[in-house]
Order: structure tokens, then C-alpha cells, then sequence
């Protein structure tokens, strides 16, 4: 429920941003969509065969990897 939510807020935000600028609405949602298809669908296929081999370890791996984009995130925002 907690991701929904988040995801929501994302969505709802870039929403809002979009709204600022001069863009085509059905393009960039097409666009956006078509991304989030192939990077999902890559990123099952690359779970499908790293996971059996990393076993218990590719969710620690997985759980690193997001900590580490946010802290890079936040100190991106608070940096500079």
C-alpha cells in the first residue's frame, strides 16, 4: 500500500509539472508508458536469471542498489 501511495505522489507530481510546460499530453504519456514496459519487462528478465544464482543475496543486492540512487539523490539536491 506505502508504494502505491508513493508511486501515486510521482505520478501525480510529474502530472503537475507536465502541466507547466508546452508539451504534448498523449505523446509524453506514450512515451512514459512505453519506458516503464521495457524497463519492467528487462528488468524481470535480468531477476529470472540473476536471481536462482544470487539467491537471498539478490534481494539484499536489490535493497543496496536503492539505497544507494536515493542517497546519491539527496546528496545531488543537497550538494549542489
Amino acid at each position: 500500500v506505502t508504494t502505491a501511495f508513493a508511486t501515486s505522489l510521482d505520478a501525480m507530481a510529474v502530472g503537475v509539472g507536465l502541466a507547466f510546460l508546452q508539451v504534448n499530453i498523449i505523446a509524453t504519456a506514450l512515451a512514459i508508458g512505453c519506458a516503464t514496459l521495457i524497463m519492467s519487462t528487462l528488468g524481470m528478465m535480468v531477476g529470472r536469471f540473476i536471481g536462482p544464482l544470487l539467491g537471498k543475496r539478490a534481494e539484499i543486492l536489490g535493497g543496496i542498489v536503492l539505497i544507494g540512487i536515493g542517497a546519491q539523490i539527496l546528496w545531488s539536491h543537497f550538494a549542489g
